[in-house]
């Protein structure tokens, strides 16, 4: 298991280091709503990134391919070479939009949101409008299946996979519970500086990930 976790240590933390997903977070403990709306935020990412992979971990298990050599375990590592090609154009295309430094349109609305909708777009901004979560979740839920474990132990390593997650945005909603009186100095800057540089930020995460998948799925189909 831990072997495993190990593996997708790196698939965890670049879906953790998402600048957007994070600067609402901050935007949220902000407007002194980080102790309400921010833990529905975290817990919809969560939802989403663990139900996620863990489907795909389900039914690539079901097809077999935790069974070196199988047909599905071959579709997985092809997949994976495909994702990671994906994220290298995913790269170029975010390198073109550095420039655009402006606050996304939705953070503006975040101030009033109730507690169910911030759940619903952390669901949202975790996977289904995230161009580069989901492709990451789709590797982890491949790489899961590949893995010749246990139920529960497969169960563990979703689990825990989905803290490692949301590990990036736990760290502003802390602020807002621990020093609410403080959180806006601490963290305005970083709020700056996330919105100007995240297309940056995302594409080196890109560039790294891609070559990262490519790389292991071209390993297991040659080994």
């Amino acid at each position: 298991m831990l072997i495993v976790l190990a593996e997708l240590l790196t698939i965890g933390i670049a879906i953790a280091i998402s600048p957007l997903a994070i600067v609402a977070v901050i935007l949220m403990a902000t407007a002194g709503k980080g102790r309400t709306n921010g833990t529905a935020f975290i817990l919809g990412c969560y939802v989403f990134g663990v139900t996620f992979v863990g489907v795909l971990a389900l039914i690539g298990r079901a097809a077999g391919a935790d069974e070196v050599d199988s047909g599905p375990h071959v579709t997985v590592d092809i997949a994976e070479i495909v994702l990671g090609a994906g994220l290298l154009v995913l790269a170029f295309m975010q390198w073109r939009q550095r420039s655009h430094t402006g606050t996304p349109k939705w953070m503006a609305s975040l101030d009033g949101l109730t507690v169910w909708k911030a759940f619903f777009i952390g669901i949202l901004i975790s996977g289904p409008l995230s161009p580069k979560d989901l492709p990451l979740l789709t590797a982890a839920g491949g790489r899961i299946a590949q893995a010749a474990l246990p139920v529960e132990q497969v169960v563990a390593v979703v689990l825990i996979f989905g803290v490692i997650g949301v590990a990036a945005i736990l760290v502003p909603w802390l602020f807002s519970v621990v020093s609410p009186s403080t959180v806006e100095a601490r963290l305005t800057g970083p709020r700056t500086w996330l919105v100007a540089n995240h297309a940056v930020i995302t594409t080196v995460l890109f560039l790294i990930l891609g070559f990262k998948l490519i790389g292991s799925g071209v390993a297991d189909l040659a080994g």
